[in-house]
């Protein structure tokens, strides 16, 4: 039996509608069940957060170290202009690199995003003006803290990728097993990069430009030289200004293209 036109123009509406009608959240999750993550959420007195551990968090039950990734701010805004309704990153990058990790790893999710934005405790604020704000660091190292009682990892290695990295650096004050902070493409002064690009400035945020770490803690700070979103002079400058700090340039690099080519080299550095 042959399809009529009808039919044609229901299927190729609903195939189309299969992928234009997923969300960000849906199509982010897809990919870490394909890459075998397990997904969790964790309930903190503030947000909810949900969690993706890699196949080495079960199988090496051994290893004394815990890689957490954190992602970048996603989208925020639909053609800078209108507020988006699922923040949650449309390129899943974040998910590549931790598959390229050997290490126990698991990506900690901003509050907000991955599904949740729709609880009753969010709103857009968390993922625009207050992204890094006081609020949605404290419910991230409680939502860590939770996840890492229940294991016996001692020694932490914090890795942020672009906004990500900014909260990393805000959260390593906050945890006191971390050994290593490690940030990728990262807008670590909020105010200058803002000013850079002409946004309005994230007055309700934190900025890591005014904090410095303990010795102790090893920080590595990565820059793209062909990036546009987060200048280099930023990072470096930053990097300077910091104690137990190292600033790696990579070439031919910009924010998104091509991190995973070069990231088992740079899991060799920490």
């Amino acid at each position: 039996m042959g399809i009529n036109i009808k039919q044609s123009i229901y299927i190729a509406t609903a195939f189309l509608c299969l992928n234009s009608c997923t969300t960000p959240s849906e199509k982010f999750s897809r990919v870490a069940t394909e890459l075998k993550y397990r997904q969790q959420v964790i309930d903190t007195a503030i947000f909810s957060h949900r969690v993706f551990a890699n196949t080495a968090v079960e199988q090496h039950k051994e290893s004394t170290t815990i890689h957490v990734y954190l992602d970048g701010d996603g989208t925020p805004w639909k053609n800078n202009r209108w507020l988006a309704k699922d923040p949650t990153s449309r390129n899943p990058m974040i998910l590549r690199l931790m598959q390229l990790d050997k290490s126990p790893a698991i990506l900690l999710g901003r509050p907000c995003y991955h599904g949740l934005n729709l609880t009753s405790e969010c709103a857009s604020r968390y993922w625009t003006t207050h992204r890094y704000s006081s609020l949605v660091v404290k419910s991230m190292a409680m939502a860590l803290t939770q996840w890492l009682k229940e294991r016996e990892y001692n020694q932490l290695i914090l890795i942020g990728y672009s906004g990500g990295g900014v909260l990393a650096m805000l959260l390593a004050s906050e945890m006191p097993m971390l050994q290593t902070v490690v940030t990728l493409a990262a807008n670590l002064d909020v105010r200058e990069w803002s000013l850079y690009h002409g946004y309005m400035p994230l007055d309700d945020s934190l900025n890591p430009a005014a904090l410095e770490l303990n010795s102790n803690i090893h920080q590595l700070h990565i820059a793209g030289a062909d990036d546009k979103v987060v200048p280099t002079y930023i990072i470096e400058q930053y990097a300077a200004r910091q104690v137990n700090a190292s600033y790696l340039l990579f070439p031919d690099q910009n924010h998104r293209c091509c991190w995973t080519k070069v990231w088992p080299d740079i899991l060799t550095l920490f």
